[in-house]
């Protein structure tokens, strides 16, 4: 991550930490996140979700960065087929973000993932004093993607058979590994 980039995705990720420890249970960073520092961020649980929040360097540019939430529906879903089409279902109903499915190595299940990137050229400095719409849209972004990681569940799962994902250091690497592009 160029050194611009990097400071630009730490200042977001720590506004957004702030936050997110005000208004959730449980706000932490995995262990993984430590061991790259071309990606920053943290994983909150709520409520029996859990969201995945990091800024990530584009692979294609060092001095460009994503900023992306992610958040499972259900994991471990056996029925792929019936998964992807709720997911398709989902998407058309999205206004922002998509859902996704990851299928397993041994393509026995999948996970139906949610996930949404924030673009913008405000990013780069989020404390700035005309930064205020970029610092309500990443506090909105980040309120949907915690509401769609119960409520998805919910939906999906009276569908599907699925699991949640737990504040677990393997679920946070299950989603973090699930939003690579």
């Amino acid at each position: 991550m160029g050194v611009d980039a990097r400071h630009a995705a730490g200042r977001t990720v720590q506004f957004l930490r702030s936050l997110a420890e005000r208004q959730y249970d449980r706000v932490w960073t995995p262990d993984f996140l430590h061991l790259s520092p071309d990606v920053q961020g943290f994983a909150v649980f709520h409520r029996g979700g859990l969201v995945l929040v990091y800024g990530a360097v584009s692979p294609e540019d060092p001095a460009r960065w994503v900023f992306r939430m992610a958040c499972v529906a259900g994991a471990d879903v056996p029925d792929i087929s019936g998964a992807m089409a709720w997911a398709n279902i989902r998407n058309r109903l999205a206004e922002a973000g998509r859902y996704y499915c990851v299928v397993k190595a041994d393509q026995g299940a999948c996970h139906v993932v949610f996930a949404l990137d924030v673009r913008s050229p405000l990013l780069d400095d989020v404390t700035a004093p005309d930064a205020q719409a970029v610092r309500e849209l990443l506090h909105f972004s980040l309120a949907v993607c915690v509401h769609n990681a119960v409520a998805d569940f919910r939906d999906l799962a009276s569908y599907l058979p699925a699991r949640p994902l737990a504040p677990t250091e393997i679920d946070a690497w299950t989603l973090f590994a699930g939003t690579q592009d």
